[in-house]
């Protein structure tokens, strides 16, 4: 069972992995409920949680598969970045990590 902070530590490494400094600077990471609720760094991870990735203007939604475990959380994660990287105004057509 993991909670929300495990999550948000967990997802540093890949953002670390594809952002540039400057994007990381302008980056910041939120968990909401279904409902856009925000929840704490204790709420126990579950299906209806949505991790969002902000960066500059541009937002990226990954939904939470609470089975997967934190090595498929971030394998998931890091190729969803990579797809949102390539279609975002800031880092279009490029394709890191």
């Amino acid at each position: 069972m993991m909670i929300v902070e495990e999550i948000l530590l967990a997802a540093q490494p890949a953002l670390e992995a594809i952002l540039t400094p400057i994007e990381l600077d302008r980056a910041r990471l939120e968990m909401v409920t279904t409902k856009g609720e925000p929840v704490t760094a204790s709420t126990i991870v579950s299906a209806d949680l949505l991790l969002r990735v902000f960066v500059y203007d541009e937002q990226m939604g990954f939904w939470l598969y609470p089975p997967e475990g934190i090595s498929g959380f971030m394998a998931r994660l890091s190729s969803e970045l990579q797809d949102f990287v390539a279609e975002s105004g800031f880092g279009w057509g490029e394709l890191r990590g």
